[in-house]
């Protein structure tokens, strides 16, 4: 199972420390409707830099590409800690309702991009 952001040019993992966390795209098998349009949307925004991807049901976005808002933060005690919060995307009476929509500077082509990646995107 895969452990990395599937996003392009991103690859990022799990980590506390700098409060990355890593989300599976929802709804996999669901033929419902409301839960196809709102996995065609997650899908969609990975599609926008890697144009033949396909997601699996093990496919993984990192926290990194919402919003802070996107997220409501749940807090536990462990042993010996302080509370420790967890990032845990919205959700309604369907289940999450968010969608990621931000693409850091990277992968929006701020930063230099060489020959192959331009024509990977292609």
């Amino acid at each position: 199972m895969p452990k990395r952001c599937v996003f392009a040019g991103c690859g990022d993992v799990s980590n506390k420390e700098e409060g990355v966390s890593l989300h599976i795209i929802p709804y996999s098998g669901d033929e419902r409707n409301e839960a196809r349009k709102r996995r065609k949307k997650w899908v969609d925004f990975v599609k926008l830099k890697r144009a033949k991807w396909q997601p699996t049901q093990y496919s993984i976005i990192c926290s990194e590409h919402f919003k802070p808002d996107d997220f409501s933060r749940r807090f536990s005690r462990l042993e010996g800690q302080s509370f420790v919060g967890n990032n845990v995307l919205k959700r309604d009476e369907f289940g999450i309702c968010v969608f990621p929509t931000v693409m850091p500077l990277q992968a929006a082509g701020a930063l230099h991009v060489s020959e192959r990646e331009k024509r990977m995107v292609c």
